[in-house]
């Protein structure tokens, strides 16, 4: 009976469960929340789980760091061994009833026990050790650039989706207008078809409009439900379908950077960069350790250690019988079958590539920087343009509507008027949101993208 009640009591359990999920996804859906790119970011800032792979690699690398002061640090060792040794011994045994030598063997045994304690120091090594926590310090400099990656990635995905969202709904909002007119119109040239005024032609022109209008409707609102869903997954959230709506923001010029100061930003802030210049550093060190293993190495070592038979003549020999050793080698690399000079050679070599990968890689980077920047400046003379595009074409529209109204304009006219006008909202729309991933990328490649949201932790 027991065993049914706890399967019973899991099951209802787990009913519970599921309609508290059902709940949460009904409430989420019925309830639209607004949110602004900053708070998207924030939310994907806290949840994807490639920043937290990201933080696990530079606390690696902080252990590293700590690791490499095991070559400039004396080592300490103790030691404590013991044994015990089994041997045969022959004894003569002579009775005196009947004058024999008998010989007989036995079992002797003997044991031993020893403990020490010796501490070992590097003296000189031609300077590897302390090479070698500069270079872990680097390779932690370059896990956290690499983190920094990381977060601007994610701010730019979450970013994309955000405006690509934000572009969707617009763009929805364009065609559920687009439908309404056009259902107007077909219950005007209906209702002027039926009086005679109008031929049989332009209903059904009207009537295609109208269909194409809900077509468009329904292309729109699945672009927007696959807009959310990447929008949730760049977030790190899980997709239960809860609604998001992106809030409307006008669209503000920026202030463009000189070319001058895209490149201090490139050399100072981009990531990429950084490590460009870590790397040369690190190829620096790697020709310092390479030139290091051609000089004399030193070390120094003391040993302290006492015997017994036992363990309290073990302590005695601790305090008394003790014997303690000082030891210092020198060695002097003669040769080792060119090792030494291939391995300077190749530290040479991968210095200067690095330093060469440093160059090509800024040329390219001021190259694409120089583009944006171009593309942002013709963003910004083309928007206002089509703004007033927008404007004319629906003044347009309303003017050619009354004009067919009043049979001083024709069917096709009209329908010209509504495309130019649906024409220009998307263009518009469109525009903004190339305008706006244009400025994202700008920012991304100076290096100042993920500055914009630093936390007190950082």
């Amino acid at each position: 009976m027991g065993l049914l009640f706890s399967r019973d009591y899991y099951l209802i359990n787990m009913k519970n469960i599921s309609l508290l999920f059902f709940y949460i996804i009904i409430i989420s859906v019925a309830s639209a929340q607004e949110y602004d790119v900053s708070e998207c970011i924030k939310i994907a800032l806290d949840r994807k789980g490639t920043l937290v792979s990201a933080g696990l690699d530079v606390e690696s690398a902080n252990q590293g760091v700590l690791g490499s002061y095991s070559g400039v640090l004396p080592s300490l060792r103790l030691s404590t061994s013991g044994g015990k040794t089994k041997y045969p011994v022959q004894e003569s045994i002579i009775p005196d009833l009947v004058n024999l030598e008998i010989d007989t063997i036995t079992s002797g045994e003997s044991s031993y026990m020893s403990a020490g304690l010796s501490i070992n120091q590097t003296i000189y090594n031609g300077g590897r050790s302390v090479n070698a926590i500069k270079q872990a310090r680097i390779n932690l400099d370059i896990a956290k650039l690499r983190q920094r990656n990381t977060k601007i990635e994610v701010i730019q995905n979450v970013t994309r989706s955000y405006y690509g969202l934000l572009q969707a709904q617009q763009l929805l909002d364009v065609a559920e207008n687009n439908l309404v007119l056009s259902k107007k119109q077909v219950d005007l040239v209906q209702k002027q078809f039926d009086l005679g005024a109008v031929r049989k032609t332009d209903l059904l022109k009207a009537k295609v409009s109208m269909g194409q209008a809900k077509v468009e409707l329904l292309n729109r609102k699945t672009v927007l439900e696959n807009s959310r869903r990447q929008l949730f997954n760049d977030m790190g959230m899980i997709d239960f379908g809860q609604s998001i709506v992106a809030k409307y923001s006008d669209w503000v010029p920026v202030s463009v950077p000189t070319s001058a100061e895209t490149l201090t930003f490139l050399k100072e802030k981009n990531p990429n960069i950084l490590i460009q210049l870590s790397a040369i550093e690190i190829g620096k060190i790697q020709l310092k350790i390479a030139k290091g293993m051609r000089s004399p190495s030193a070390f120094a070592s003391v040993d302290y250690s006492a015997n017994g038979d036992n363990s309290d003549e073990l302590k005695e020999s601790l305090k008394d019988d003790w014997r303690l050793g000082m030891n210092m080698s020198i060695n002097f690399p003669l040769y080792s079958g060119n090792s030494l000079s291939t391995a300077q050679q190749k530290a040479e070599l991968e210095k200067q590539k690095s330093e060469n990968d440093y160059l090509t890689y800024l040329n390219d980077l001021r190259v694409q920087v120089e583009l944006i920047r171009k593309s942002i400046m013709n963003y910004s003379e083309i928007i206002p343009i089509n703004q007033d595009v927008v404007a004319s074409a629906e003044e347009d529209l309303k003017l050619v509507q009354k004009r067919y109204s009043i049979g001083s304009a024709t069917i096709l006219e009209v329908l010209d008027a509504q495309v130019s006008l649906i024409r220009s909202n998307s263009t518009l729309i469109n525009t903004i949101h190339d305008a706006r991933m244009q400025e994202m990328s700008l920012k991304a490649l100076l290096g100042i993208l993920d500055l914009e949201y630093q936390t007190k932790e950082e």
